[in-house]
């Protein structure tokens, strides 16, 4: 008998925690909406086109890693600084909840 391992898949320790979510929302206000729009849906400046977040299919460890080092135009930390862990998790458990039901967070 083969057995296959099962693909562990890191979970935000803040999702769905509503003190984190607010906080979340204005990290993402201060740092993210900017480039992606006030509501995550990202944006069109006429020079280039900032995606959606609220259909993010990567997974929280991608997300993660993004943020830390950066993916095409956008800098790392956004370019704005670093976020501390905590930081971190609660602007991924606020795009989580604004996220539609094609989002992956896993």
């Amino acid at each position: 008998m083969i057995i296959f391992p099962i693909k562990l898949y890191a979970i935000n320790p803040l999702s769905k925690a509503n003190d984190s979510i607010n906080i979340g929302a204005e990290l993402y206000k201060n740092i993210c909406s900017n480039c992606h729009g006030n509501k995550a849906e990202g944006k069109d400046n006429g020079f280039f086109l900032s995606p959606s977040l609220k259909v993010f299919s990567k997974g929280y460890d991608e997300f993660l890693n993004i943020l830390k080092h950066g993916y095409g135009r956008m800098p790392a930390w956004g370019g704005k600084g670093k976020l501390s862990k905590d930081q971190l998790n609660q602007l991924a458990a606020y795009l989580e909840y604004i996220s539609s039901e094609e989002a992956n967070w896993r």
